[in-house]
């Protein structure tokens, strides 16, 4: 197969690596970003998709989502529409409490 590389800037580069280490972040955030990494460094989908343990179509759809919107885009869903919440933001600061108290 024929590698290519994605354009990816040093602030770029930078900003992918230090979400790639986090641990307190979504972990699809995480795959995504080693996603970039590894296809910025010319891996192919299928090595990439092997070494995460996970389907091509989801590097794919990473990349052609960077090719569209750029890192952010690839990173994180857009909201969607849907049914509003029927829980208010006091009720789920009061059931946190609940949930952190002994």
């Amino acid at each position: 197969m024929r590698k290519t590389y994605l354009p990816l800037s040093d602030e770029d580069r930078n900003y992918l690596k230090s979400l790639s280490k986090k641990r307190t972040i979504q972990a699809q955030v995480v795959d995504r970003a080693r996603i970039l990494l590894f296809k910025a460094d010319g891996m192919t989908f299928q090595e990439i998709a092997d070494k995460l343990a996970i389907s091509t179509a989801t590097v794919r759809l990473c990349v052609s989502k960077f090719h569209k919107g750029g890192v952010d885009a690839a990173l994180f869903d857009v909201q969607r529409p849907g049914r509003p919440s029927e829980i208010t933001d006091d009720a789920k600061a009061w059931m946190i409490s609940i949930a952190c108290q002994r």
